[in-house]
């Protein structure tokens, strides 16, 4: 299942730099809104600083930052600056200075436990970005720590999901359910990217039911992404609930969510292997009719195993013999130098030949079995199908009354091994028929 590799978390990854780039820091005109010792004169070069980041006018804004840093004391305006500064090496796009001044401004000590928060959270995910994790891990969750002793229940979503996603790339997976699931429990609307996160790491650690819960939240936030139906039905076989899994892809085909092949197969082997092979069978002859799944010799031998379980023989045995046919083309279609793997199919496709032969003798289709058991052989029949191919395909003309062909067969069974007894019999019983 696709969503449990590490991709989930590589893509949340640039999901959470990108949006540190849009919300690189507080403004200064918020700071200065919470009433924090900055004066107007230091308020009002760091605007004018702002604004030259806004026009990419990044020398004069250098300047400015770096007379700013020369003239005052250590303190929330200087903490400021520091973070300014970071921001304009962004823009430069040179991430290692720009974390060595988001640290400048932290080890200020100079803002509130959540401000600090904030920024760390975005120091955290450029480390991420970098693949530094254990450093990532190291300036957030302390942060949050803090800030939570001393006011509870106000750190942001973004910063557990970062500290969460940073476990999860570490494969710390139990200390990344932990952070994830209170970022989650903090937003509203929580992303969808946040819950796929969740859900890889309830199933790396085996909690199923947990992840099958999460892909609930997901289907309900993206009811057509056919992965989720998908992952939720595998966790269902995993967790041993078949039937639970039925569901849920039956509800997926009738919202018109499940398209592509391996879903649809899955879909019919459930219906077969919980009692409904007739509706299986519908199905997948749907399927093959419209041409929305391959045309193969599997999905044939498929359709033929839903037809015989629903017992409907005259179906199952056209489904077996295009199924054979398809195998045996494909076999012709080989070069000679594949000549192991074209033997390996022609036994396949006089295998299916010989399931349908015997399905043709009992629904009384005689004339149709000897061929078929004939075609059989000539593709390589081995074992005690041989033999059997031969005694039945002598019944299939006893019972035609041709007489002279079927002792032709028996009199060729009995040279194979199992069934030398049977044939013998039946030619001893076409003997005394003779007599009278």
């Amino acid at each position: 299942m696709n969503a449990f590799n590490g991709r989930t978390v590589s893509v949340m990854i640039v999901c959470l730099v990108l949006f540190s780039l849009c919300l690189l820091s507080f403004s200064v005109q918020a700071s200065n809104q919470q009433n924090q010792s900055l004066s107007p004169k230091t308020y009002q070069a760091l605007t004018d600083i702002q604004a030259l980041l806004a026009e990419n006018n990044f020398l004069e804004a250098k300047q400015g930052l770096l007379d700013l840093e020369e003239n005052l004391n250590p303190g929330f305006g200087l903490a400021l600056t520091f973070q300014t500064h970071a921001q304009l090496f962004l823009a430069q796009e040179n991430n290692s200075q720009a974390i060595l001044y988001f640290n400048k401004a932290l080890a200020l000590n100079a803002m509130k436990p959540e401000q600090a928060v904030s920024l760390a959270t975005n120091v955290a995910q450029l480390h991420l970005a970098a693949g530094e994790i254990d450093e990532a891990i190291s300036v957030l969750q302390e942060r949050i720590e803090a800030a939570e002793k001393e006011a509870p229940g106000t750190t942001l979503a973004m910063a557990y999901i970062s500290l969460g996603s940073a476990y999860q790339l570490k494969q710390d997976f139990s200390n990344a359910v932990i952070w994830l699931v209170q970022g989650i429990e903090r937003s509203d609307k929580p992303r969808e990217n946040w819950l796929q996160m969740l859900m890889a790491a309830h199933y790396q650690l085996k909690q199923y039911a947990k992840a099958v819960a999460v892909l609930d939240d997901l289907i309900v936030l993206n009811e057509t992404k056919e992965e989720y139906w998908l992952q939720q039905a595998s966790l269902y076989q995993m967790m041993n609930q078949p039937k639970r899994a039925l569901q849920v892809l039956q509800l997926a085909n009738v919202r018109n969510v499940l398209v592509k092949e391996d879903g649809l197969i899955i879909l019919v082997q459930l219906l077969i292997t919980e009692g409904v092979p007739e509706r299986g069978g519908r199905i997948l002859l749907e399927l093959l009719d419209s041409k929305k799944i391959e045309l193969s010799d599997d999905n044939w031998n498929l359709l033929a195993s839903a037809w015989l379980q629903s017992r409907e023989r005259k179906k199952a045995i056209s489904a077996f013999i295009k199924a054979a046919e398809l195998k045996e083309s494909k076999a012709s279609a080989l070069a000679a130098s594949r000549a192991s793997e074209k033997l390996t199919l022609n036994k396949q496709a006089a295998d299916l030949y010989y399931r349908s032969a015997q399905l043709q003798f009992e629904e009384s289709q005689f004339e149709a079995a000897a061929e078929t058991f004939a075609r059989g052989r000539v593709l390589g029949l081995s074992g005690n199908k041989v033999g059997l191919s031969l005694l039945m395909q002598g019944n299939a003309y006893f019972e035609l009354e041709s007489y002279g062909q079927a002792k032709e067969y028996f009199s060729r069974a009995l040279k194979a091994p199992s069934s030398t007894n049977t044939a013998r019999a039946w030619l001893e019983y076409m003997e005394q028929l003779e007599l009278f």
